[in-house]
């Protein structure tokens, strides 16, 4: 059964059916080849440092024969500076390559595809673009099988198993429901704009029936459910064993009350949608850099390091040397990161929901074309999408994306999309995603 047939099978079957039918997605998942592998490399890792390093190495000089072989901007730009991939006896020797930026991508998109069909196949993936502008990547299907290791191998430390199951908060499509049931992942999704006083009860009905042993999603959304069920003195039934974090920073505050409300601990980690790097909390805000993801260097910053990575995970489209943006600092093997995205900013729904930047990332092709974008809220329950857009956009393509953030949001913000030459900066010139002027209650 191929993946592409599941996935028409899971969008489409009526919800009860895919609660029947969830064994054989999760099975699909964890039955994979590609699955099996990381995870019983994770899970058995009884590897020295030194040859960590050295399956390291090998799995990035493996990246750069493929990428010279196959794809040809790496072709062109290895002969251009007489780089030999075979000639590279240290990881670090990968510094005389330029670092690959968003701008770069974007150039050179059809030349930094693989020539060769990857095993599987391959989709689009758009970044959310929530610190800068939304980047369009291909990623093999396979890869999903390889990241879902990593997650599942970080969840087992506080308990996790396969059949486990979750209640997630993330930002999916709902139209005017308040859930959806995902059978991969034996999880109830939860639309993180409805949620507000006047449905933070159906919500808590339908979590209790479900009966979840982990919440997983936005700490935004979490912690404003945590905060609705204790204000209006909810009566929790929940046997939780963890909550998993995503996406998000994560505020010391709120995690700690979020944990002592539900009485269990919480978990993260870093990543990113183009599958170049991921790290596991170690301690309270420290990431440890995982060997077997990728290969990533830290570049010194004016206000730390920036994280740069070679992905190790996915073929049809290699990404070596390339700068996520994300600043972190050093301590002794771990690192802070602070390139996450923050939760002081928000969008104020009709009935006082709280949506967050996390909520709006924005994973679709109908974005390719803009170039970069930000939220105008005078008024609650309403607001303005400003758009800049690049030559290859088209005044038809405002109606599908008022079309597909309509899914989202229905009910919640009434959205004006409009196409502008300059967006709003603070009056030290810097940007923000969220532009707030209407007044809170």
């Amino acid at each position: 059964m191929n993946k592409h047939f599941l996935k028409r099978i899971r969008d489409n079957i009526p919800e009860p059916l895919k609660y029947i039918t969830a064994p054989i997605f999760r099975n699909r998942l964890v039955r994979n080849t590609n699955f099996q592998f990381y995870y019983d490399l994770l899970s058995n890792n009884r590897m020295s440092n030194d040859e960590q390093l050295e399956f390291q190495f090998g799995q990035l000089k493996n990246v750069l024969n493929y990428a010279y072989k196959n794809v040809p901007y790496y072709t062109n730009l290895f002969n251009k500076i007489n780089f030999n991939p075979n000639s590279v006896t240290a990881l670090n020797d990968i510094e005389v390559l330029p670092l690959l930026t968003k701008n770069t991508i974007k150039e050179n998109f059809d030349n930094l595809t693989s020539k060769e069909k990857v095993p599987g196949g391959y989709y689009v993936a758009t970044t959310g673009g929530t610190s800068g502008e939304p980047l369009r990547v291909l990623l093999d299907y396979n890869s999903i099988f390889k990241e879902s290791a990593f997650v599942y191998f970080f969840r087992k430390k506080l308990g996790y198993r396969f059949e486990d199951k979750l209640v997630t908060f993330r930002g999916l499509e709902f139209g005017r429901h308040l859930w959806k049931y995902n059978p991969m992942y034996n999880e109830l999704v939860f639309s993180p704009f409805k949620l507000s006083k006047l449905t933070v009860q159906q919500y808590l009905e339908k979590i209790t029936q479900f009966n979840p042993r982990y919440l997983n999603g936005y700490m935004s959304s979490l912690y404003l459910f945590a905060k609705l069920l204790e204000e209006s003195n909810a009566q929790i039934k929940l046997k939780l064993k963890g909550i998993f974090l995503i996406s998000e920073n994560i505020d010391k505050t709120e995690r700690k009350f979020l944990e002592d409300f539900f009485c269990v601990k919480t978990m993260t980690f870093y990543g990113h949608s183009e599958r170049c790097v991921i790290a596991e909390e170690k301690e309270n805000g420290l990431y440890s850099v995982s060997p077997f993801y990728g290969y990533t260097e830290l570049i010194k910053h004016t206000n730390g390091y920036e994280i740069v990575s070679t992905g190790f995970l996915n073929q049809t489209m290699p990404l070596i040397r390339y700068q996520t943006g994300d600043i972190c600092e050093k301590e002794k093997d771990l690192i802070a990161i602070h390139g996450r995205w923050t939760n002081e900013d928000y969008l104020l729904g009709l009935n006082n929901e709280k949506v967050f930047p996390s909520a709006f990332n924005f994973h679709s092709n109908i974005f390719q074309h803009v170039s970069n974008y930000q939220f105008l809220q005078e008024e609650k329950g309403k607001s303005k999408l400003m758009l800049i857009v690049n030559k290859d956009f088209k005044i038809s393509e405002l109606a599908v994306m008022k079309r597909e953030i309509d899914k989202k949001t229905k009910d919640v913000i009434d959205f004006e999309i409009k196409v502008v030459d300059n967006l709003i900066l603070t009056p030290r010139g810097k940007f923000k995603r969220f532009v707030t002027n209407n007044k809170r209650d």
